[in-house]
């Protein structure tokens, strides 16, 4: 640790400021997650240059019906607390072609809110209708270059001139069909398009409405196992506790839990939805462990969370809604 660097916070220090981050007192945020990560598909149609993800390891599992359906129906009776549930992981959520049924389940069983993050590719507008009408609240679209050969160089194996056609068709659909439905527009920060910053905001933003979202985030470094671009708040990461530990659930296509969203083995099991409760596996022992040792100021003990930059300030101020770009009226 830099000499410049503050003493980590501690005990209730920690706490207050996860408090702060996800704006509800911690025993409140210990009832049950607020937010979801649920990983229907294990799979990805794209290679981006920046991934910490193997892939082609691989076999594009979907999750069964009925490990779903469990999940949907024990969220569906926290629903006055759970604030969002992502029908996606690290993957492309439309692999899955039972997606829009699945929006509608958790959409049935009271969910307020219903996302999904694409790279865009297979979002035809034939698709897109369908998740529409099966009651999507919000999308995530991360398109990285109004250029294409920039494009093409980060998200390698997809075609910038579909994904470009795909979210401009989509758009005009959202506005015909539901125009509530948001959608954000997102360029992950990087070497190859670290010039467009300006220029995406102000492309996507005439291309929107207010109440949509054009954000700018960082590359991360998925627990440190990918080399990305430096930022220079590197250091401090280790200074604070993890959000996503007093935040969000995780769920694997065959239920099991990992520790959170870049444990993607996973490497730090919590459980298994398929053979025990959400509200067992985030009070049990395992995860308890681990939100002591991110209060305790020990973060570096655990090797994936030790720098990792998944979850800056920016993050959070994005997934609050009160994105730092949002379009204007």
């Amino acid at each position: 640790m830099s000499d410049n660097c503050p003493a980590p916070l501690t005990g209730t220090e920690a706490e207050a400021y996860v408090a702060r981050r996800l704006e509800l007192p911690v025993p409140e945020l210990l009832r049950f997650p607020r937010y979801f990560l649920i990983e229907t598909v294990n799979g990805c149609n794209a290679r981006c240059v920046m991934c910490g993800i193997d892939f082609e390891s691989k076999s594009r599992p979907k999750m069964s019906w009925r490990l779903f359906s469990r999940i949907c129906d024990e969220i569906g009776t926290w629903r006055d607390h759970v604030e969002k549930v992502m029908l996606y992981l690290n993957g492309e959520p439309l692999l899955d072609t039972r997606m829009a049924e699945k929006i509608a389940a958790m959409k049935a069983a009271g969910v307020g809110c219903v996302n999904i993050s694409s790279n865009a590719q297979l979002l035809t507008p034939q698709t897109g209708e369908r998740l529409i009408r099966a009651g999507l609240d919000q999308i995530y679209v991360t398109v990285d270059s109004l250029r294409k050969e920039t494009y093409e160089a980060i998200r390698v194996r997809l075609d910038f001139d579909t994904v470009h056609q795909n979210v401009l068709d989509f758009i005009a659909l959202r506005d015909r069909l539901n125009p509530d439905l948001m959608i954000r527009l997102q360029m992950v920060l990087q070497e190859l398009n670290y010039d467009e910053d300006a220029d995406f905001r102000r492309y996507w933003g005439q291309r929107l409405k207010a109440g949509d979202q054009v954000v700018v985030t960082r590359a991360h470094n998925y627990g440190t196992a990918a080399e990305v671009m430096k930022f220079g708040d590197e250091e401090s990461i280790n200074q604070t506790p993890c959000i996503s530990l007093w935040g969000t659930m995780v769920i694997m296509t065959n239920g099991d839990v990992p520790l959170c969203c870049v444990d993607t083995e996973p490497l730090y099991p919590l459980g298994n939805i398929a053979l025990q409760s959400i509200e067992e596996v985030w009070n049990g022992e395992a995860m308890q462990r681990y939100r002591q040792i991110h209060t305790g100021g020990r973060r570096p003990e655990v090797s994936i969370c030790d720098g990792c930059t998944v979850w800056r300030e920016e993050k959070a101020i994005a997934e609050s809604g009160e994105a730092i770009f949002v379009a204007a009226e």
